[in-house]
């Protein structure tokens, strides 16, 4: 059965999701694996989910999902962009160090949960159901963006070792703009290439900007902006039919030749020699 409210869907059937690989690209997406298994890449990476296990997908992730057994089933939460507006100023409000799990889940999307985090889960995705069957309440749209956050604070919690220390929480001017300039990027629908317009957006200089990127992540502003858009460039590449010119005009690039002159600097390829070469490896 699938419920869905404005931009969040649960339900506890996989297919009635059509999890695709565009769906999986342009939200956050939790799925609980109650019984068989699968076995799906990111950015090129195998990764194989049994039960018991959470696959955390988080937007703009070159997900492909290659095989399932029959008996696949488990909980499905998906939130697009309206609820991660809604949804992620509070949770780095609670969670100073949200940004550092969310690139985390990127290179590692799948929690092999405990038994408390499973029952956990469950009892979340069986609260959504509720509150969202629950159309005479008021309070419906409020409690569900409510249990929402939650969910993201208890899916980032269970990260909390592999990523970083719980007694080290920084809350300083420094790292609430570090913390608005990964959120304005990790933006599905953000196609900004220049520093100058986050910059802007967050009322500093670019250079003071760039200079709190490196101070907080080791990273410049412009570093994570080319990872950003290195990415999207991949799943547009690898995950769609899209020509090399549509592709180019999705991501706000000028023309072609300045799309493909960016592709070759940061891939090595032209962009259709990289689609060749990285659908012949996954074919192999």
């Amino acid at each position: 059965m699938m419920k869905s409210f404005n931009d969040l869907i649960v339900s506890d059937n996989i297919d009635e999701v059509n999890i695709s690989p565009e769906t999986m690209s342009s939200s956050f997406l939790a799925f609980y694996c109650e019984r068989g298994a699968l076995q799906f890449s990111v950015e090129g990476e195998m990764y194989h989910v049994g039960e018991g296990d959470i696959i955390i997908s988080t937007p703009r992730n070159i997900v492909g999902m290659y095989m399932r057994t029959p008996d696949l089933q488990g909980k499905v939460i998906s939130a697009g962009e309206s609820v991660y507006d809604e949804t992620l100023p509070g949770v780095f409000q609670i969670d100073p160090n949200w940004w550092k799990k969310l690139f985390y889940l990127r290179r590692n999307p799948v929690v092999h949960a405990t038994e408390f985090q499973s029952k956990l889960f469950l009892a979340y995705f069986n609260l959504l159901m509720v509150y969202m069957e629950d159309s005479d309440n008021p309070y419906r749209q409020r409690i569900i963006r409510l249990t929402s956050q939650a969910v993201a604070v208890e899916l980032l919690h269970a990260l909390e070792t592999e990523t970083v220390n719980q007694n080290t929480c920084d809350t300083s001017q420094k790292d609430r703009l570090f913390q608005r300039f990964m959120s304005i990027l990790s933006r599905p629908t953000n196609t900004e290439r220049e520093v100058r317009a986050y910059a802007e957006q967050l009322l500093v200089t670019s250079k003071y900007l760039s200079a709190v990127c490196k101070e907080k992540s080791g990273r410049t502003a412009m570093d994570w902006i080319t990872e950003s858009t290195v990415g999207h460039i991949k799943y547009y590449l690898l995950q769609t039919d899209l020509s090399v010119k549509e592709i180019a005009f999705k991501l706000d690039f000028p023309d072609v030749s300045f799309f493909c002159k960016y592709v070759k600097k940061h891939l090595g390829k032209s962009p259709m020699d990289y689609r060749k070469t990285m659908v012949g490896l996954s074919e192999e």
